[in-house]
């Protein structure tokens, strides 16, 4: 039996139990407190960016590396072209 007061919480219909798909809403937030949330995320919105575009220059400054060791461009698409493996020629 849910009461009027359970019912606006999300509260299961048993007594000392509650439903863990329940949807209940959170405190109201000021202004003040929203604005402050608000500049939080953006904070860390940013700081992401910056992760995310660090990575990307990682990962391009070691495909450009990589590439600049290949003397042969036919040789970029051959497994080991990067540091090739001297071969005795054939008979």
């Amino acid at each position: 039996m849910v009461t009027q007061q359970d019912a606006g919480q999300g509260v299961a219909a048993r007594p000392g139990r509650r439903d863990p798909q329940a949807v209940t809403r959170g405190p109201d937030l000021t202004p003040s407190h929203s604005a402050a949330l608000k500049a939080r995320q953006r904070l860390r919105n940013r700081a992401t960016l910056a992760v995310l575009l660090g990575l990307v220059a990682l990962f391009f400054a070691i495909t450009i590396s990589r590439i600049s060791q290949v003397k042969d461009p036919q040789g970029w698409s051959r497994p080991g072209a990067i540091a090739p493996v001297p071969t005795a020629p054939s008979r």
